[in-house]
């Protein structure tokens, strides 16, 4: 695979982090990777947390205890606590004599009537105590066991700490003044975990009542060094997450970089490169050269940028010939409608020195070029002939066929003189070799210039419009059958006499069928009250109001059809 780089000047940070798919895809693998590891990590603490939490809650709550094994020693010690002989044994603990301790061997008991085993020193009794106590912590390894009691406003107590002295230790906390624990009773009826000073306990609260004041037993155990290796655990574990992080973080940029984001440079250089030149077309030169042959999406990536590309560049190519062979077709169009348009009669008014008549007509092809076609020429000084047609095909066939027959026509009226002898000679000759078998029809009229008597042949031809009297209306003459549809068919011929003023209409039926955008015919009744809005004008005037009403009724809509007209008016 070959690799390429690209080189960006003058990017921003930001903009190279926004567009480098590496650093967003680690950033992600790397944060994901975070979460789930200390999510593990905190799982495994909480795991820890309750392996060494649990089993001794559990053995605190499912405790019980007896106080009426503890109360008489209680009893004897409360009557003892704030006495001037425990005060004075006490401050002998300060000194390097063993006073205090021959001062419990050698007290008696608080009275004479002891109910314990008749014991006759304090001494005796604080090591009965013991023993109780250890009776009921031993089979639970408790830690710590300590009884407090409010007297007279100070409070004392009683407390054994096996982490740090064990049983029978001379220094025995034995009324002291101050609180065990700062710390409500009724908070720790349930073990619960608190922090003492510097040491971490799990500690259950047993009240008593002994002479109308409050007593507590304290039950303890000392977590301390387990809550430390709890903590130099978590600090481990979060240390190892970061370091194999980092390390996986490492090994996912270099794999990235390596099977993912250089290949995606690659392709996405190759893309930025594949563009056309200034003619607008792409070259063979600039289809991609990089090659991933993994087989994942990335190998089809490439495969499918490189087919895409070849695709393009063929497209292309086909493309510019289809435009050139387009534009030298369009140009033989635009020539073909130069032909056709010079070969139709295009000077107005076309006789000027004869004053007898006025004569307007246009042609508007549907197409580049049309089927219809209109002629009018000078058959002698006193004959005009007039011609209107509309071939069957459109576009160049009915262009060339609409020639074909517009020379026929004309040259046969040269000779003949009469309109239906001119539609049979030219149906004849169009039959003769009509492998396309197209037909036109045509309306054709020879005016008598001197009298205004017209003589006309209708070959399939829509009705012409004739004015008399200032109004226009259709004249259904008898109708031939269409030319070049059947060999040595006849034309019957009839007569139009027109007066001074009078016109004539002619017309294909691109007039009346033209259709608006809801596919509604414009229509021949549209086209007579048109005709007789503008009746009073000349005739190139009401060909241009036929044709404005006709594009006000058609809108928007494509034109269907060839629009021809011609005017004639007769001025006697």
């Amino acid at each position: 695979m070959r690799r390429k780089t690209v080189t960006t000047n003058n990017t921003s940070p930001k903009k190279l982090f926004h567009r480098s798919l590496a650093v967003q895809v680690n950033v992600l693998i790397i944060l994901i990777t975070l979460v789930i590891s200390l999510l593990m990590v905190a799982i495994s603490a909480n795991n820890y947390y309750k392996a060494i939490m649990e089993p001794r809650k559990q053995r605190l709550s499912y405790l019980e205890f007896n106080k009426e094994v503890f109360t008489p020693y209680l009893e004897y010690f409360y009557q003892f606590f704030g006495t001037e002989e425990l005060l004075d044994a006490r401050a002998s603990m300060d000194s390097d004599s063993d006073s205090f301790l021959d001062w419990m061997e050698n007290t008696p008991s608080f009275t004479s009537d002891d109910p314990v085993d008749d014991r006759t020193s304090l001494f005796l009794d604080t090591i009965s105590f013991d023993v109780a106590v250890a009776e009921f912590v031993e089979p639970i390894a408790l830690d710590i066991a300590c009884f407090e009691i409010d007297k007279q406003g100070t409070t004392y107590r009683v407390s054994y700490n096996d982490k740090k002295q064990g049983w029978f230790s001379e220094s025995y906390e034995f009324g002291h003044e101050t609180r065990f624990t700062n710390l409500e009773a009724q908070k720790f009826l349930y073990p619960s975990m608190e922090k003492v000073d510097s040491s971490y306990l799990v500690l259950r609260c047993v009240p008593f009542t002994i002479e109308n004041s409050e007593g507590r037993l304290w039950l303890a155990y000392d977590l301390t060094e387990l809550v430390q290796d709890y903590f130099s655990f978590l600090a481990r574990s979060v240390l190892y997450v970061f370091i194999l992080t980092a390390a996986a973080s490492i090994v996912s940029v270099i794999l990235l970089r390596h099977y993912v984001t250089i290949p995606i440079s690659a392709l996405a250089l190759s893309a930025k490169k594949f563009k056309p030149g200034e003619d607008g077309t792409y070259s063979v030169e600039n289809i991609s050269t990089v090659e991933i042959r993994a087989e994942n999406e990335l190998g089809d990536l490439s495969r499918e940028i490189r087919s895409m590309q070849s695709s393009i560049v063929e497209n292309t190519e086909r493309l510019r010939n289809m435009t050139a062979a387009q534009e030298r077709i369009s140009t033989e169009l635009n020539l073909s409608a130069r032909i056709q348009k010079s070969m139709l009669p295009s000077i107005f008014p076309p006789f000027p020195e004869r004053k007898e008549f006025d004569l307007f007509a246009s042609m508007t092809p549907a197409r580049d070029v049309g089927g219809d076609f209109y002629d009018f020429f000078l058959i002698d000084d006193d004959h005009l002939a007039l011609v209107m047609a509309d071939v069957s095909g459109k576009g160049v066939p009915g262009a060339l066929f609409m020639m074909i027959t517009k020379v026929i026509l004309k040259n046969n009226a040269m000779i003949s003189k009469s309109a239906g002898e001119t539609l049979a000679m030219t149906n004849d000759l169009i039959c003769a070799n009509n492998r396309m078998e197209m037909f036109v029809t045509v309306w054709m009229g020879i005016l008598e210039i001197s009298t205004g008597k017209i003589t006309a042949a209708n070959a399939g031809h829509e009705y012409p419009a004739i004015m008399r009297n200032g109004c226009f209306r259709l004249y259904k003459d008898r109708h031939s059958f269409v030319i070049g549809g059947m060999e040595r068919a006849r034309y019957k011929e009839y007569e139009l006499q027109l007066e001074k003023g009078d016109k004539l209409f002619v017309y294909t039926d691109g007039v009346p069928e033209a259709t608006n955008a809801g596919e509604e015919l414009f229509g021949t009744e549209r086209m007579i009250d048109a005709l007789n809005r503008y009746a009073g004008l000349s005739p190139k005037e009401i060909l241009d109001g036929v044709k404005s009403a006709v594009d006000g009724f058609v809108g928007e809509a494509e034109q269907f059809d060839d629009l021809t007209m011609l005017c004639l008016e007769y001025n006697g």
